[in-house]
């Protein structure tokens, strides 16, 4: 900068007028070139980090966990069936071919968003393959369920349960986590890019102002005029870019960081919360209708249950809610989606939402301890219809007490996530024709401004 405020110096005697005049003319449109560049780069790294962010990448994500969701959910209303006499569940039957249909559903939204190639399309592929034979092996439990031979029965569902928690479930957590990563690395690199490209854009509007300047002092002094009114203009526009462009940059990158860190977050931390209700739900189910299985499937719900929130000891859901709610006290040693997702609170009714799905969880895990007392004291009937129930108190309602809680403070999230989305891709619209245009606009009025004083010396 020091060099050009010297080129157009009074003490500057090696160049003529003229020479210092087409100089600053050229160095005019040199820096308006490099911000013009500084700029488009910056823009479209941004609209690609929104765009990575908000199409490409979290669609995929949720999918991934809603296929979670219609696999799991599948398999608790399987085993609801089985629980009970042949034809006797029909809640268990429609809900199994309601997950069904939400599980094809989304394995055709899955295949329709690959973007990271085979890193997509292989568990897409997987899902696929073995969604059909994890519903030809449950038909043929049921087959025999209808026929009264349990264990038949329980050989045919437990291929078919190997099925669901060897291959269906990995293979969306696997879908999950190739965008997951992509994402993160995106945000990441993006951050970097968008404080690098920040800082270009500064120093080259910067060095461009002080061109423009230098000539206008440069020609007071030497011409004796006060003011150019060209270059006058062409430094406001430059000041006027460089202060818009900064302006929207980071109005959008704020918008990404709203979307990626408040709201997104949020949403995985829903989403794999309620994925793991549902496994949890089918663990609750099999350790009833599997008595030789039934402490694996006793240690799996514990264990997912611990995902969604590990409640220490000395405290349960509802003095966790209450310490959150009246006291905004964090609870030391309470872990899972459910404390993560209420470390990040940020939008209106989210907190409200998000205690009322602990509390409904607690609520939950005391049925679900009275399933267990009672199947222990050899009341196994009793323990079904309590499992299987969906009336007010049993444990399928409170189950679906905890998803609408789960699915409020989602939607909440998502409607801000969409918003910030929209917002960050309109505040880049046609940006860099803009920009092109106030450069261009810039650099003719200098050079207009400049043409007549370049005149007086060649005449």
């Amino acid at each position: 900068m020091s060099k050009i405020i010297a080129l157009f110096s009074q003490k500057n005697y090696k160049l003529t007028t003229p020479e210092r005049l087409q100089v600053g003319l050229y160095l005019t449109g040199a820096t308006s070139l490099l911000l013009l560049i500084a700029i488009i780069s910056a823009v479209q790294g941004q609209r690609h980090a929104i765009k990575t962010v908000g199409e490409d990448s979290t669609p995929s994500i949720v999918t991934a966990q809603r296929l979670k969701d219609a696999f799991a959910g599948m398999d608790a209303n399987v085993a609801n069936e089985l629980l009970v006499p042949a034809g006797q569940n029909q809640d268990a039957v429609k809900g199994y071919e309601e997950r069904y249909q939400k599980a094809a559903e989304r394995l055709v939204a899955a295949a329709e968003n690959i973007t990271y190639a085979d890193k997509e399309r292989k568990p897409i592929q997987t899902m696929q393959l073995g969604l059909g034979n994890y519903i030809a092996q449950i038909q043929q439990a049921r087959d025999f369920h209808a026929r009264g031979d349990t264990n038949a029965m329980l050989i045919a569902y437990r291929a078919a349960a190997e099925l669901m928690d060897k291959t269906l479930l990995p293979a969306a957590d696997e879908l999950d986590k190739v965008n997951i990563q992509a994402l993160e690395e995106t945000y990441a690199g993006q951050k970097v890019a968008a404080n690098n490209s920040l800082i270009l854009i500064f120093v080259s509007g910067t060095g461009l102002i002080i061109v423009l300047l230098g000539i206008q002092i440069f020609l007071s002094q030497r011409m004796r005029r006060t003011l150019n009114p060209m270059l006058l203009v062409a430094t406001a526009i430059a000041l006027a870019l460089l202060t818009y462009t900064t302006v929207t940059l980071l109005a959008s990158a704020e918008n990404l960081r709203t979307a990626k860190e408040d709201a997104f977050n949020s949403m995985h931390a829903l989403r794999e919360a309620r994925a793991n209700a549902y496994i949890a739900n089918a663990a609750e189910s099999r350790y009833l209708l599997d008595p030789a299985f039934a402490t694996n499937y006793e240690q799996a719900f514990f264990s997912k249950i611990a995902q969604i929130a590990q409640i220490p000891q000395g405290q349960t859901a509802q003095t966790i809610a209450s310490a959150y709610n009246s006291q905004g006290k964090k609870i030391d040693g309470f872990k899972g989606y459910i404390a993560d997702e209420l470390n990040n609170i940020t939008f209106p009714g989210e907190k409200e939402a998000t205690l009322a799905s602990l509390v409904s969880l607690g609520k939950y895990l005391a049925i679900d301890q009275q399933i267990r007392q009672l199947e222990r004291s050899g009341k196994h009937q009793e323990a079904i219809a309590l499992c299987v129930g969906n009336k007010s108190g049993q444990s399928n309602w409170l189950l679906e007490e905890f998803k609408t809680a789960n699915q409020k403070t989602f939607d909440i999230n998502q409607a801000v996530f969409d918003q910030s989305i929209h917002q960050g891709f309109s505040n880049l619209n046609g940006f860099e024709i803009k920009t092109a245009i106030a450069a261009s606009t810039l650099v003719l009025l200098s050079l207009l401004g400049l043409l007549p004083r370049l005149k007086e010396y060649s005449n």
